[in-house]
């Protein structure tokens, strides 16, 4: 088993609520930016800058609705659990604890 926390935390010379601080933050920034390069996929898949254009798209029969729609709802999704990751990000942020850099 590899090490826990806390032996990382003495190693490094870090308190432990620092480093979990620290650890959280990179976890959700690095999802926010894989949640983001999904949506830059579905841009450049149809070519557009909005979903809302991706849909009028569709509406339009510009853009065949099979499988746009279903990628139309993942980007939807995805922009959804990029808000819950931002809030997070924010309230973790703004906790008060100074994260050294």
């Amino acid at each position: 088993m590899g090490p826990t926390i806390a032996q990382i935390s003495k190693e490094f010379n870090i308190s432990l609520d620092e480093l979990t601080q620290r650890s959280l933050l990179a976890y959700l920034e690095h999802e926010l930016r894989l949640a983001e390069e999904d949506i830059a996929d579905i841009r450049d898949k149809y070519l557009v800058a909005t979903r809302t254009e991706l849909e009028k798209n569709i509406k339009s029969k510009k853009i065949y609705s099979h499988p746009a729609w279903e990628d139309l709802i993942a980007w939807e999704n995805t922009e959804e659990y990029m808000t819950k990751l931002k809030k997070t990000i924010q309230a973790i942020s703004a906790s008060g604890m100074r994260i050294a850099q």
